[in-house]
């Protein structure tokens, strides 16, 4: 009883499974090929775009030197509610909310970036000003002036 050999080749692998493997790898190389090309395309396009939290923080400069105080007040507010913002740059837009805050006649608000910049670490040189801009607004809110 011989049964014959349907597809066989000589080393005992169907032809069918063949042409399955060879589909099968190609389709393998074609989509790692794709994921990769995907993944350089990303790296290479996010170093050449600022992230849009850095456009606010910009415009909030913009804003800052037109003298449109609320409305800069506003862009660096939006630029902070975004968790990528390192400490240091938290630290220096906190602190420069408070000022403009004191600009606009509000201690207590002031007060609020003023501590936010505290606690976020600010450089070694700013820890002295931002002690006396707390202690200033500190003294204005006891008093009961605005």
């Amino acid at each position: 009883m011989n049964s014959p050999q349907f597809n066989k080749t000589n080393d005992g692998v169907g032809t069918g499974i063949k042409i399955f493997v060879v589909v099968l790898t190609v389709i393998t190389a074609v989509t790692f090929a794709v994921f990769l090309f995907k993944v350089v395309g990303k790296v290479t396009s996010s170093s050449k775009e600022k992230p849009w939290a850095l456009h606010l923080k910009i415009v909030g400069d913009k804003l800052t030197e037109a003298g449109l105080k609320k409305q800069a007040v506003a862009q660096y507010t939006k630029f902070l509610e975004h968790e990528d913002v390192d400490l240091k740059t938290r630290a220096l837009v906190s602190q420069t909310l408070g000022e403009l805050y004191i600009k606009l006649g509000n201690c207590s608000e002031a007060l609020f970036w003023f501590y936010q910049a505290q606690v976020a670490g600010p450089d070694p040189a700013d820890k002295e000003i931002l002690g006396s801009q707390i202690a200033t607004c500190l003294k204005e809110v006891k008093s009961g002036q605005p």
